[in-house]
């Protein structure tokens, strides 16, 4: 084993190299989080003096800011010992989840502060309303930005060896190189089936097991294992590789067969010894569906009033571009399977179906691609203007209409084609229990490469973990995909 000028750790041997720098990326998030939350203040609080002239008021920032420096100190101290630095092994949704819970208790606390020291009357409660909110929303927009550009860093995430069954470890493997946000980096993979073995997983070197290995690797500094043994049949007990792992490594994950349960609600449970999980599913909940409603009219309210004079810029830009009507409507399914009819900026010529079908016929892979993706990357179909408001999503717009009238919602599974409920199959009774979405899960995950049946695995993912707060997550999420050009 040798250290690298760098400060990397490798063993030519095994041909494994750690390059994981966790102080340099606990910094660059600590240092986003700190401007992040600076700046928040710095904006509430001349947004609150520039409306002084109507609406009145004294603002001093001698007074306020001693106070909001508490603020920074209460979220970043608890966001070190909520373990955000440098926060592993979190979705983006848990993640956005805490920094709601932690970035309102801080200033629950300080408002307490204020109001117990008899502050208050010389405070700006607009300052300190806005600094919460756009503490929210900056924080978040920060991290997701980072985390989606330094994920891409060697560095970046924290290293780690799977062990289990070819198949399994296959898996992990591809999930983890996939969802780079969660920021693990597998650098081995140690196989315990001895029937089946491969040189190497999608880059990543494979080793037979060994607890001499084991060593091997821990002298690397590589302080993570991932286990996993759905379906191996291992010549050691499972709870001998455990023990053994938990040895050797002093981070120890142990991942479960697929489960259809409520991942993020699950909470562990005690029951006299017997490991257990509680599950409860908030998309049953009556409240939840009634604030979800009146949040979908709020938004759909504002946004029309905000965006009105580009619906008619560019349905002057749609009549100019090609003939044919500027809405386009077509018949999706909604809630519990129910027939109803979409609106969407018209993209294509007239007549696109028959079209396809004749693109179809003459073209195999053009045939492929379909069948596989039910849609084409590059459709000769689309108009000049539709290819823009594709790629800025904002074809999708005319939905709000749908919102309105109760057939869609802002978040939730895709509008699915009656003709493709065959294809659908089991899960169709699944995400058929909501009403179908503007935005979904699955669009901000990769739309571009997902396959019919992956959106219908990420359907099924939103319905059975669906909250609020992963709702303004996606709607957040959508609102950078927008703004890069990654629409569909």
């Amino acid at each position: 084993m040798t250290l690298g000028l760098s400060g990397k750790k490798t063993n030519p041997g095994l041909g494994i190299t750690n390059e994981y720098k966790p102080l340099l990326v606990s910094g660059l998030l600590l240092a986003a989080d700190l401007v992040a939350i600076v700046l928040a203040f710095f904006i509430s609080f001349f947004a609150r003096k520039w409306l002084i002239g109507l609406i009145g008021g004294v603002l001093s920032f001698e007074q306020v800011a001693p106070l909001f420096l508490l603020v920074i100190i209460f979220i970043l101290v608890i966001f070190v010992f909520a373990g955000f630095y440098p926060g592993h092994g979190r979705t983006g949704v848990v993640e956005f989840r805490e920094i709601v819970y932690i970035v309102s208790f801080a200033h629950i606390i300080v408002g307490l502060i204020i109001f117990i020291l008899g502050y208050g009357p010389r405070l700006s409660r607009l300052v300190f309303l806005f600094n919460w909110i756009l503490s929210l929303l900056l924080i978040t927009s920060f991290r997701l930005i980072l985390h989606n550009r330094g994920s891409l860093q060697s560095w970046w995430g924290q290293p780690a060896v799977i062990i289990g069954g070819l198949q399994d470890a296959k898996a992990v493997i591809c999930h983890l190189q996939s969802a780079r946000r969660i920021a693990y980096r597998p650098v081995a993979a140690i196989l315990l089936d001895r029937e089946e073995f491969e040189k190497s997983i999608l880059g990543v070197p494979c080793f037979a097991y060994s607890e001499s290995l084991l060593v091997e690797m821990r002298k690397l500094d590589i302080r993570l294992a991932i286990f996993t043994s759905r379906t191996t049949s291992a010549h050691l007990g499972f709870r001998k590789y455990l023990q053994n792992l938990s040895l050797v490594f002093p981070k120890l994950i142990y991942v479960l067969g697929d489960s259809p349960l409520n991942m993020l609600a699950m909470k562990t449970m005690d029951l006299d010894g017997h490991p257990a999980l509680l599950v409860q599913y908030n998309l049953l909940s009556p409240a939840s569906r009634v604030l979800k409603r009146v949040s979908d009219l709020l938004l759909s309210l504002v946004s029309l009033v905000i965006t009105f004079p580009l619906f008619l810029f560019f349905s002057l830009l749609i009549w100019i571009d090609s003939p044919g009507p500027i809405i386009y409507t077509q018949q999706r399914m909604g809630r519990g399977g129910r027939i109803f009819n979409i609106y969407k900026f018209r993209t294509m010529v007239v007549g696109a179906e028959e079209k396809l079908k004749t693109l179809v016929e003459e073209n195999e892979a053009l045939r492929v691609e379909y069948e596989t993706y039910h849609k084409l990357q590059n459709d000769p179909r689309v108009t000049r203007v539709g290819k823009f408001l594709r790629k800025i999503s904002f074809d999708e717009f005319p939905q709000i209409l749908n919102v309105i009238k109760g057939e869609m919602s802002w978040v939730g599974p895709r509008a699915y084609l009656p003709s493709e409920l065959e294809q659908m199959g089991d899960s169709a009774a699944i995400i058929h229990r909501v009403s179908p979405g503007l935005t979904g899960w699955w669009q901000v995950m990769g739309r571009h490469s997902l396959s019919f049946s992956d959106r219908l695995r990420l359907d099924e993912y939103y319905i059975s973990n669906f909250s609020l707060l992963m709702d303004v997550f996606i709607i957040l999420k959508t609102f950078f995909v927008v703004i890069s050009g990654r629409g569909a």
